[in-house]
């Protein structure tokens, strides 16, 4: 009795033994290895993982299924790369001794719930609507980190941009940091030439605009002296945009046809809304400092490519 009770336990041992090595291999089978970056190995699951909010939003456009395909094709193409790129950086800051903490990490998700107004359980759902866990989450982050330190002091930090630069991109993009104006403006509506030949003489004599408007206007806003207030006038009318060509602070432009009425504009002030010049040249060394960053990081991150054991089996 002993004997056969002995013969059933190794059978069940035995059948259990072959469930474990089934499901190991067809758990290699579903998470295989899709990429060797030297002595790191990138899976299926975390590739799947990375291009799973891109592919979510290719399956619910309105491309053919053909199309479809092909854009989730390229898509996971792409995604593998920067998982490479990931990888090498993070083997590259191991190798520079550089880490992150976890109270670095702690600051960067608090840091998030804030940005878009989330507690620790929206966070949680959110992620988890993307199939990622609160840890998978924590690491992304601290990759995040990693890579800005290690860019920081291996890409940025070799980045010069001179006063020649700065002058050389203003000279070339003039028109974006030129000063905008705002007129603060006035008006008189007449409702006839009779009427505005009175308005004029008045203005002529020198009569405060806000005044004659009082006595004479038949806008909404007579009783305000006229008051229509502050205004970008780049939005204007290109009549009254001509009407207003030249006009400087404390004068008025010439009878404007409303087709029905006629108007005239004083010109209380001009504000200019432009950036100080000092602010400008921070604004361009940013720009330059990106512009460098991105060029320079492509070539750091082409040199540790060529000196990197790549194996891609996608």
């Amino acid at each position: 009795m002993g004997k056969k009770r002995n013969t059933i336990l190794i059978i069940f041992i035995f059948m259990l033994a072959l469930f474990w090595a089934a499901n190991c291999l067809a758990q290699e089978v579903i998470d295989r290895i899709v990429a060797i970056v030297n002595d790191d190995i990138i899976t299926l699951s975390q590739l799947d993982m990375a291009a799973a909010p891109y592919r979510r939003n290719i399956e619910e456009s309105q491309e053919s299924l053909v199309r479809k395909k092909e854009l989730t094709a390229q898509m996971y193409t792409q995604v593998l790369n920067q998982l490479v790129e990931n990888s090498l950086v993070v083997q590259e800051a191991k190798r520079m001794g550089i880490a992150v903490d976890d109270a670095d990490v702690d600051n960067a998700v608090e840091n998030f719930k804030k940005e878009h107004d989330l507690d620790q359980e929206k966070l949680e759902f959110g992620l988890a609507a993307q199939g990622t866990t609160i840890g998978q989450y924590r690491e992304r982050i601290r990759e995040q980190i990693l890579q800005s330190m290690i860019v920081s002091r291996a890409v940025r930090a070799k980045i010069v941009v001179t006063d020649e630069d700065i002058k050389a991109y203003y000279a070339s993009h003039d028109q974006e940091f030129k000063a905008r104006k705002k007129y603060h403006l006035k008006n008189i509506i007449v409702r006839d030439s009779k009427d505005l030949s009175t308005v004029r003489e008045k203005l002529e004599s020198k009569i405060d605009f806000s005044q004659v408007a009082k006595d004479y206007s038949i806008g909404p806003n007579a009783s305000s002296g006229g008051e229509l207030g502050e205004f970008d006038i780049s939005s204007f009318s290109d009549e009254i945009k001509k009407a207003l060509d030249g006009v400087g602070k404390g004068q008025y432009t010439k009878p404007v046809d409303m087709g029905n009425s006629f108007q005239i504009l004083y010109v209380a002030d001009i504000i200019s809304q432009g950036q100080v010049q000092e602010e400008v040249k921070k604004q361009i060394q940013n720009i330059l400092y990106r512009e460098h960053g991105e060029a320079q990081f492509k070539k750091w991150m082409e040199n540790l490519k060529n000196s990197a054991h790549i194996k891609l089996m996608l």
